[in-house]
């Protein structure tokens, strides 16, 4: 589960497939995204008694990385590999899973974004399947099966400095949640990797604060781990 437009439509639509609802969270996921999960996932889940399971390591993703003078960039993702596929694999293990024995596991892509998905994927203690290729739902799909259980369209997840989010949702954030912004400024300009690196691409994050309309910025990537952003 990662809370965002995919996954919510798959377990508001298929929930009767599952046992169990895993989300692995690296602590600093958007605020907007934390409220969704309390104030409408939990309570689906309560309502139809299935079980919903937040794993996660005992330090955040953001006090890992400025313990480690360092930041998630798109070559090098330690982030999805560290804080999301062992932890949910560490808890996979736990409920019984095998290497010969893996545990079945949705992951959201749809039908617009197949590109993102590899059908060679399975890794250990996991199988994966798509719901959302197999029946052809694009996004908008999504966008309806949300809408006709009566639920508000979550944000996009992913952490807050992630840095496949686009710098117009950095402008966002600096506009919506300024400590938020500065704990991303915090985490760029303390590491190691910078200035050679930075957090979001060619410019340094403190370079979108100023007067630049929202409509300067480039649209977002996605990370094809499907660990984050469906």
């Amino acid at each position: 589960m990662g809370a965002g437009v995919q996954t919510t439509a798959i377990l508001l639509e298929f929930w009767q497939d599952y046992d169990l609802v895993l989300m692995a969270d690296t602590g600093d996921e958007h605020p907007e995204t934390y409220e969704y999960i309390e104030n409408y996932l939990k309570p689906f889940c309560q309502s139809k008694n299935l079980e919903w399971k937040t794993v996660k390591k005992e330090e955040t993703l953001l006090e890992y990385c400025l313990r480690k003078k360092s930041f998630p960039l798109m070559s090098r993702r330690f982030c999805t590999q560290d804080f999301k596929i062992r932890v949910i694999q560490k808890e996979l293990r736990k409920r019984g899973a095998t290497k010969k024995n893996p545990i079945t596991c949705s992951i959201g892509f749809s039908l617009d974004e197949s590109h993102r998905a590899n059908f060679n994927s399975d890794r250990q203690y996991q199988k994966f399947d798509y719901p959302l290729l197999d029946r052809n739902l694009t996004r908008r799909d999504c966008y309806e099966i949300i809408k006709k259980h009566g639920f508000p369209i979550p944000i996009k997840s992913g952490c807050y400095y992630c840095p496949y989010q686009s710098r117009k949702k950095f402008k966002i954030l600096s506009i919506e949640h300024p400590d938020l912004f500065e704990k991303s400024l915090q985490l760029e300009e303390e590491s190691e990797l910078f200035p050679k690196y930075n957090l979001n691409g060619k410019y340094p994050l403190r370079s979108i604060v100023g007067n630049q309309s929202l409509d300067d910025f480039t649209p977002e990537e996605s990370c094809d781990s499907g660990h984050c952003f469906n």
